[in-house]
């Protein structure tokens, strides 16, 4: 497979922690993978690198295989299917953003970026993305868990993306030794 610059990295759970299984089951997708993180590639002549924003890094670029082996889950590919893409533009929002803590509200109006936030600012010029409410459960519900997160941050539940129908799926990423040269 070779990975370009606007791909979209989704990667799936495979913690047992209660944040990442919570995020899971609020963001089952038809795949049948549950996904609980987002990053953007950048090919540059020399490397591949993921644009994100994490809890444990904030919002940062670095490289593929630095992504990947942080990573304890499946590593999905998905391409926008946009013509004439804004990439200059796309990639100039997603580095204007680096450096900012991770957003653990979710809401947009508080500090920082979460992951799925970030490249929805970042691919702001396309305007391939939608929001929509965040439900965090099956049949527009709200999971118990959730409730309880946000009542001990003292907030209501937030707004979220929807699936984009601009994503085309290309295939499974196991390692940076399974993508083509670039």
């Amino acid at each position: 497979m070779q990975l370009q610059t606007g791909d979209l990295i989704f990667v799936g759970v495979t913690d047992t922690d209660d944040f990442s299984q919570r995020i899971a089951a609020s963001t089952h997708h038809e795949t049948a993978v549950d996904y609980t993180h987002i990053g953007l590639v950048e090919k540059t002549t020399a490397t591949l690198f993921v644009l994100h924003a994490s809890p444990e890094t904030g919002s940062t670029r670095e490289p593929l295989a630095t992504f990947l082996n942080r990573q304890t889950g499946v590593a999905d590919v998905y391409r926008p299917t946009i013509s004439n893409a804004p990439w200059p533009a796309i990639l100039q929002n997603a580095k204007a953003m680096l450096g900012q803590p991770y957003n653990w509200s979710f809401i947009k109006s508080r500090p920082g970026y979460y992951c799925s936030e970030y490249i929805m600012n970042a691919f702001q010029p396309a305007q391939i993305f939608t929001e929509a409410p965040m439900t965090f459960g099956p049949n527009n519900s709200i999971l118990p868990g959730w409730l309880d997160y946000y009542a001990d941050l003292g907030l209501t539940v937030p707004n979220g993306l929807a699936n984009s129908p601009h994503l085309d799926y290309l295939g499974r990423l196991n390692d940076v030794n399974a993508v083509d040269a670039w």
